[in-house]
């Protein structure tokens, strides 16, 4: 039976690190351990919630300083790997803290499809809690995807219907990139994609792997047959103003666009002062809401 390793990120989300862990404890698959990294400068909290379930499945590495979603779910990877708790042919599942399983045969099931398909990522129905999708992307991110923010699940994929198709079916499907809150993959290749860019703090981190694991030609599926739960942004709403993470966002995107696209000036300057004028209005909306 292979070993699954499970990383995921605290930063002040101790509420969510405990109903996560409860959704793993429930699970008819057994064999798995979890490393919780530690983003938030203390721990005492998280200490605690962690010895309250006396389980030698879980397990605590501290950063102490918020590193981001790639640098840490690389130190979350690395720590499993080296310590030799994983091996090379085990699988490793990368979660979000506000991830919640309800299915108890979530495990057995991912690694069943995952083996049967052959592939190397797998990713399950996220299901947000309003009712929405947190889908895959069928192709890479170009620029105009980037400067009117398609592909990110929010209002305008509503309005434009992107990636409907993906809503309706059942079967497993073979997609570009799986969404970065929940998916399972083989370590092995993992380690051959190279695994997270650091370069970008939040945002992003799925394109820039989902590129290297295309060009390696691993098989990437998206499989609705099993699903999560995810509430969604709940631990980024709970982490930082609506401004900062615009700024995440752009830092990002600014780094997508000149160091992967390699975008020439003008597209660069339009890009630029589109985020300028977005930023301004932001802005003005906080301060309306202050005044209210």
């Amino acid at each position: 039976m292979q070993k699954i390793g499970i990383v995921t990120i605290n930063y002040y989300s101790e509420d969510l690190i405990e109903r996560f862990i409860r959704g793993l404890l429930n699970q008819t698959y057994n064999n798995w351990i979890l490393v919780v990294v530690n983003n938030s400068p203390d721990d005492i909290y998280l200490n605690k919630v962690i010895k309250s379930f006396e389980s030698e499945k879980i397990l605590l590495l501290n950063i102490n300083k918020n590193v981001g979603y790639s640098e840490a779910n690389n130190y979350g990877f690395c720590y499993l790997t080296d310590k030799k708790i994983i091996s090379d042919d085990d699988m490793v599942l990368f979660s979000n803290e506000d991830i919640v399983i309800k299915d108890e045969n979530y495990f057995r099931e991912s690694v069943r499809m995952l083996n049967k398909l052959e592939c190397g990522f797998l990713g399950p129905k996220i299901i947000n809690n309003d009712g929405s999708l947190m889908l895959p992307h069928l192709k890479k991110t170009g620029f105009l995807k980037c400067m009117f923010h398609i592909g990110n699940n929010g209002v305008v994929d509503r309005i434009f219907g992107i990636n409907r198709s993906l809503k309706k079916i059942k079967g497993p499907k073979r997609v570009f990139l799986l969404n970065g809150a929940c998916f399972l993959c083989r370590a092995s290749d993992f380690i051959r994609a190279g695994m997270f860019n650091t370069n970008t703090f939040i945002y992003y981190s799925e394109e820039l792997i989902y590129r290297k694991i295309d060009d390696c030609r691993i098989g990437v599926i998206y499989y609705p047959g099993i699903e999560v739960y995810h509430d969604h942004s709940g631990s980024v709403k709970k982490s930082f103003s609506i401004l900062r993470k615009k700024r995440f966002v752009y830092e990002s995107e600014l780094y997508f666009l000149t160091e992967i696209l390699k975008v020439n000036k003008f597209l660069l300057f339009l890009f630029k002062t589109e985020r300028n004028m977005e930023f301004l209005l932001n802005r003005f909306l906080s301060a309306l809401r202050l005044v209210r």
